[in-house]
């Protein structure tokens, strides 16, 4: 006999049959009836939860912009359009306002840091606003610090020349990069032409030497047939300046002195030693040690002819050893030791030059105020740098061209001198401008802190064209 078990089971069957054949058209179906559709429920269930889950935690992680972006401490860029703001208490007000700046650097400023807030325009709809602030010259854009340049920098003098053949100035400032060619001069000196002055300049040691009596020290130094390099004004600027090439006679050249018998002051004599020869100018009442290459200007010195030598060609004569002995201490002025600024004392040899229009390039490492020159060099860039004014109003000659790589930039310390252990620091932004920082907790507020600075000659900073000094003081200023 059939159980109540047999009997549920032979009636669910029936069902079952019923159903498929119902809905598939199949009383004896593989699968049992609705599966598919209660397993595709099941899983849209499932989707369901998962997708809501997923909305929680991105209302968890990433939060409604409505009100967070009210902070003092963050600057505020508004998303679509990539606008500064910062949100800062008023006095007048009573309360804080939204305030537009003028830039990035100024917002980081005004709020002591350069954390953003990305925040929609929908969301600051409804702030209440103050006016513009800022500095109005100062980056929009700072470099990275992870992306600051070092040494060297290099400032070339290339040729260039207008339609008509003339020579222009052209002189471009390259920003932590060497020269990728060209031939070191070393020890050895070349002329140069300021283009835009038309004035004659000896290069040596790293140094720049006047030429003031063009055709006195030309005779002296025999560099009558000599290349002349053609220069611009801001390449030579950048230079250490040293004392100019010229004659430098005594007072009352052409009368009799007393200090030796038969002597004229102003007359050129030597001592000879061991195969040497130092050479002296005659005074009044003594004899001054000169250097080899001032004996040599001071004779061929047009003057010289008329005072000292008249009717005779202008020479040296020796003193002798037993005269020179004989002169006293007060008699007799030794030559100071040579200062770097001191024109060279033997004639250099001049450096070889093959091309008609060479490059010239001084690099400046860091912290060394004399730099390498280069001849017949090149700079990787120099040519695609960033034009300046190349004249401030003030009338400091700037280099023609500034280059920073995209992205980069650097800070740099200034010396005014030598012995100077510290200047003024200036952050170089890749546009090739510098802007002034007032201090070190302005450099560190804008990500700089651990930058070190890299200390170059004053004279070559100032080819680069000065920006606003960041002054979180001026910054706080209304812009219109």
């Amino acid at each position: 006999m059939a159980s109540r078990r047999d009997l549920f089971q032979s009636y669910q069957f029936m069902v079952q049959r019923v159903i498929s054949g119902m809905v598939q058209r199949e009383t004896d179906p593989i699968q049992t009836p609705l599966r598919k559709m209660i397993g595709s429920a099941f899983a849209g269930v499932m989707i369901a939860v998962v997708g809501l889950a997923g909305a929680g935690l991105i209302g968890v992680f990433f939060k409604s912009d409505s009100n967070e972006w009210q902070n003092s401490s963050v600057v505020i860029v508004e998303k679509e359009t990539a606008a500064t703001f910062v949100w800062l208490p008023d006095d007048e007000a009573g309360e804080n306002l939204l305030f537009p700046t003028a830039n990035f650097t100024s917002a980081a400023l005004l709020v002591n840091s350069i954390e953003v807030a990305e925040v929609s325009r929908a969301s600051l709809r409804a702030a209440p606003r103050g006016p513009r602030l800022g500095i109005a010259d100062a980056p929009d854009s700072l470099p990275d610090p992870g992306r600051m340049l070092g040494a060297p920098w290099t400032l070339c003098s290339l040729p260039a020349e207008t339609i008509a053949g003339a020579q222009v100035p052209n002189t471009a400032l390259v920003v932590g990069r060497d020269i990728s060619q060209g031939n070191r001069i070393g020890a050895t000196a070349v002329l140069v032409r300021d283009i835009e002055l038309n004035t004659l300049h000896f290069v040596w040691n790293g140094h720049q030497y006047p030429i003031t009596s063009e055709a006195a020290v030309l005779e002296a130094l025999i560099l009558q047939t000599a290349p002349v390099v053609e220069v611009g004004t801001a390449w030579l600027n950048a230079l250490p300046i040293g004392r100019d090439l010229k004659p430098e006679p005594v007072q009352g050249r052409g009368d009799v002195s007393t200090v030796i018998p038969d002597g004229i002051v102003g007359e050129i004599r030597y001592v000879a030693e061991g195969g040497n020869r130092q050479y002296y100018q005659i005074g009044a009442e003594q004899i001054f040690e000169i250097t080899q290459v001032q004996a040599a200007i001071l004779l061929a010195d047009p003057e010289i002819r008329d005072t000292v030598y008249t009717g005779a060609p202008p020479e040296e004569r020796e003193l002798s050893s037993d005269q020179a002995a004989r002169l006293s201490a007060a008699q007799r002025v030794d030559l100071p030791g040579l200062a770097p600024t001191d024109p060279p004392a033997v004639r250099p040899e001049l450096t070889g030059i093959s091309d008609q229009d060479p490059t010239i390039c001084a690099s400046f490492e860091n912290d060394q105020s004399t730099p390498d020159i280069s001849i017949e060099a090149a700079v990787d860039g120099a040519e695609d740098a960033n034009a300046t004014r190349q004249v401030t109003e003030a009338g400091n000659v700037l280099a023609d061209r500034v280059l920073v790589d995209p992205g980069f930039g650097a800070i740099v310390e200034e010396r005014l001198s030598d012995s100077a252990e510290s200047g003024t620091r200036y952050l170089i932004t890749n546009e090739g401008r510098r802007y002034l920082l007032p201090s070190l907790e302005v450099q560190t507020l804008l990500g700089y802190g651990t930058a070190e600075p890299i200390a170059l000659p004053a004279s070559l900073i100032a080819r680069v064209p000065s920006g606003a000094a960041l002054d979180p003081r001026a910054a706080s200023q209304t812009v219109g």
